[in-house]
């Protein structure tokens, strides 16, 4: 018995997975909504808890100027998409074609932009929090989160998924910007 589920166990391991894009695309648009929900309320919640001190210079940077704080939190997820299309080309050019290492690298992917997205969602709840005149982010947070889940839900997948990163975006670019341009700002300072 032991022997035969382990058997199995090495066979579905070593079998390629069919989990991809397909996966996704094709999941019930409440479960792409549900994990969009979890997603950006998890990982926002990590930040806030971790970095919650320096929320109100990270609002205050992104909401400065928004559309620019968009094109720089699409920068950051540009740069994401880069580093992990290079290590997967520099893993592939090695000979290493496990199915486990492809997984692995996907895994890494996908936290690094939920990563990001809880940096953003944190941000943009934040701000929310600030108008409604809460000192609360979590409030923020939640509402942010519910807000793209909706989109996710209603609207179609790529759609949604753009307003997803958008929305995270947004949050993110401020600090982003402020950290690409720090340098120079040291620099005239002087």
């Amino acid at each position: 018995m032991f022997v035969q589920a382990l058997s199995r166990a090495v066979v579905a391991v070593s079998a390629p997975m069919q989990v991809g894009l397909d996966s996704l695309v094709d999941a019930p648009p409440s479960i792409r909504a549900l994990a969009a929900f979890l997603l950006s309320t998890l990982f926002g919640g990590v930040v806030l808890y971790r970095y919650g001190n320096r929320l109100p210079a990270a609002v205050e940077a992104s909401m400065a100027n928004p559309l620019v704080s968009l094109v720089y939190g699409f920068v950051a997820y540009g740069l994401v998409l880069f580093f992990a299309g290079y290590a997967y080309s520099q893993v592939a050019q090695i000979g290493v074609s496990s199915p486990i290492v492809g997984i692995g690298l996907y895994a890494v992917l996908g936290v690094l932009l939920a990563a990001l997205g809880g940096v953003g969602f944190a941000v943009v709840g934040g701000w929310v929090a600030e108008l409604a005149g809460l000192r609360d982010a979590w409030f923020g947070l939640v509402s942010t989160g519910l807000a793209a889940a909706a989109a996710v839900l209603v609207l179609p997948f790529v759609v949604g998924a753009l307003v997803w990163f958008a929305l995270a975006a947004i949050g993110l670019g401020g600090p982003v910007r402020r950290w690409i341009h720090a340098d120079s700002a040291d620099r005239q300072r002087r």
